[in-house]
């Protein structure tokens, strides 16, 4: 009988959905040829992500259903020489089917009518792996059903289905579990069990994707190498190709595989993929992409799909965003290393980083407008093209959604290239974007590498204010100790540069630190010196801020009427200030003094007003205090179950974003104590 499979992988792990899928097209046990059509599955997907090997595996285990034979051909659609021809390839299926080479017509027309004549009532399954185009598939397809498909392409072959109905499959990388599953197999349970961290480890560094995980699992399988020996080779991203393409053959070497596709790519495909390996992150938009390829939006959209066609790229969430895996994205850096100039080069990734500072400026001033003048960085003049416009706080928060990581990446490519001024105004921007998500560990790579950056440049100004950011992010984390040495560098550096803005700035710092610890005296010492410096700094915020905490220390001493001075200036000009949180404080802080005082209605009424002024989306710690407040306000009026649902969402979102422990730890008690007691009557 007809078998041409040749030898499937014995450790095939994983691609349940796939199997399930392709088992779904079989005709039934027992069915004869039937009258539908010749069924055909496209399977398809980047280069080394295991196209063959499932297909082998599957074909190997559902070939006794096919009792006229297999077929099998690798159509050389990438690799080492020339693509096999629809005439090669049939003249080979003929003479497997037994035609003596007189009896083979001439001309590939010709043949594909006898071939598909041979096959007529015939049950076979036929295996077209690593097919480049439709055109090279179609005279290869059987003309009557009893006869299962199954090509294999880099390529999506949207032909196929299109025009042959073909079911397409298209293979993402492999899960973490399946990942592990493979490594796991391929060096056996002891070697295995010895070393999990390591295996993980060498997962995430292979990307999870086929091809390299057996590559490096497999120089893991020699007795004088552990699993940690190969993840150490792998740790320097600028060298991981090569330790994934030692091996001189090259369907078993990365870089070689990698290769096949990108040549086979015309020149403008083939550059924009050098180009948009010098994107720092994983996801792209199709302006993103523009703008680093230097291209119009709709010739970025056309190049784009026709990468993704070739599984060069994949596409991400939404129609108008693209993301590579990681080693594919390392490739494309290390074509770009070799084939551009340096100064194209470099001239790409500044545009490129630029044109993420020039929105990360344009969100801040929309978000955030008291902020809008105020830190140096933003002084630098920037372009984009092309240019996101963005306008109104939902739908820039929406961009800063989809961009956060990407702005995270562009800040450190362009510290690590030394692009200083870019450096200080990315981190200004992106800085206040992690605040907000209570991302505390970029948020100090961040703030220390704008240090650096500000020292190196010489621009004092700069410093301070990463100080300040610096010390209020101490404080929020609990590290008093350190807050209080970079704010009072800052204090000493903004008295040096008779800036009394910044003074004010660091001074309200200390103060609402000195607060937080409970050392009223000393806050109240700070926060009058900085009082008389604030006027005009921010647009009114900073002066608003002291206001507020002074508000804070009155309440805390008892000093009620005061408070409500206070905290009312404080609310006015937060207002004059468009700054959405300060508003919120000062509500928040009114209806505390009013609370205290007895006036329960009008407390929980300025609650309600702080929870109108801020979403959760864009101020969820903001939500929450109005949330804290309310529930306390609830609490000692009698509507328990009110209390408990603000009490419940606001610990939610603390626990989602807020670095203070000891606040949730509070609210936490509060909860369960309220939990606990019995309802009160209203």
């Amino acid at each position: 009988m007809l078998r041409q499979l040749p030898l499937a992988i014995k450790d095939f792990t994983g691609r349940a959905e796939h199997i399930a899928a392709l088992d779904a097209l079989l005709p039934a046990e027992g069915e004869g040829s039937g009258t539908g059509a010749v069924v055909i599955s496209a399977v398809d997907g980047t280069a080394g992500i295991g196209k063959t090997t499932l297909a082998l595996w599957w074909a190997h285990r559902v070939q006794c259903r096919f009792p006229d034979g297999t077929l099998h051909v690798n159509l050389r659609g990438y690799g080492a020489g020339d693509p096999a021809t629809p005439g090669e390839v049939l003249e080979g299926f003929l003479r497997a089917l037994g035609l003596r080479a007189e009896q083979i017509p001439v001309g590939v027309e010709a043949q594909s009518g006898l071939f598909r004549s041979l096959l007529a009532g015939r049950r076979m399954l036929i295996v077209l792996d690593n097919a480049n185009h439709a055109d090279q598939v179609r005279p290869l397809l059987p003309g009557t059903p009893g006869c299962v498909v199954v090509v294999t392409s880099r390529e999506s072959l949207t032909g196929l289905v299109v025009t042959e109905a073909a079911t397409r499959l298209t293979l993402d990388l492999l899960s973490e579990a399946e990942a592990v599953e493979l490594v796991a197999s391929i060096l056996g349970p002891v070697r295995a069990a010895a070393e999990p961290d390591a295996i993980r480890e060498l997962v995430r560094y292979c990307a999870r994707l086929p091809l390299a995980l057996r590559i490096a699992a497999s120089q893991a399988t020699n007795p004088r190498v552990t699993v940690g020996d190969v993840v150490g080779e792998l740790a320097d991203e600028r060298l991981r190709l090569d330790a994934l393409s030692w091996d001189a053959d090259e369907r078993a070497a990365v870089r070689a595989v990698f290769d096949w596709s990108y040549r086979r790519l015309s020149a403008e495909p083939a550059r924009v993929f050098r180009r948009l390996g010098l994107h720092p992150g994983e996801e792209f938009s199709v302006e993103a992409a523009a703008a680093v390829a230097e291209l119009d939006l709709p010739e970025a959209r056309r190049v784009l799909a026709v990468l993704a066609a070739a599984h060069m790229i994949e596409p991400a969430a939404g129609r108008r965003r693209y993301r590579f895996h990681d080693l594919l994205r390392a490739y494309a850096a290390d074509r770009a290393e070799r084939d551009d100039a340096p100064a194209e080069r470099e001239g790409a990734r500044t545009a490129l980083l630029t044109w993420y500072a020039h929105h990360a400026k344009t969100a801040l001033r929309i978000l955030f407008p008291a902020h809008r003048d105020w830190d140096p960085a933003l002084r630098l003049t920037t372009h984009a093209c092309p240019e996101i416009r963005l306008s109104g706080r939902e739908e820039t928060w929406a961009w800063t959604d989809l961009e956060v990581d990407n702005l995270v990446a562009a800040t450190r490519a362009a510290d690590q290239h030394d692009e200083k001024p870019l450096t200080l105004l990315l981190v200004t921007t992106t800085a206040m974007i992690l605040h907000r998500r209570g991302r505390w560990d970029d948020l100090f790579d961040l703030y220390s590498r704008a240090l650096k950056a500000a020292r190196r440049s010489g621009d004092r100004l700069a410093e301070i204010e990463v100080l300040i950011n610096l010390g209020e992010t101490y404080k929020l984390l609990d590290r008093w100790e350190d807050a209080t040495g970079v704010l009072e560098t800052a204090v000493e550096m903004a008295r040096d540069l008779e800036d009394p803005g910044r003074q004010a700035s660091a001074l309200l710092e200390l103060g609402h630190g000195w607060l937080v610890q409970r050392q009223c005296a000393q806050a109240r010492t700070y926060l009058l010196a900085a009082l008389p410096l604030a006027p005009g700094a921010q647009h009114g915020r900073i002066e608003a801020q002291i206001e507020m905490v002074l508000a804070a220390v009155c309440r805390r001493l008892g000093e009620y009427p005061e408070a409500l001075r206070h905290a009312r200036r404080g609310l006015a000009l937060s207002r004059e200030a468009d700054d959405r949180e300060g508003e919120v404080g000062c509500l928040c802080l009114l209806a505390l003094i009013h609370h205290t005082t007895g006036d329960h209605q009008r407390a929980i009424e300025l609650c309600e007003q702080a929870l109108r002024v801020v979403s959760r989306r864009f101020f969820p710690t903001s939500v929450a205090s109005a949330l804290d407040t309310l529930g306390g306000v609830l609490r000692d009026t009698g509507d328990t179950a009110r209390a408990l649902e603000c009490w419940r969402e606001a610990l939610r979102i603390y626990d989602d974003c807020s670095p203070e422990e000891g606040a949730r730890e509070d609210l936490r008690e509060r909860l369960h104590a309220l939990e606990l007691a019995p309802e009160r009557p209203l």
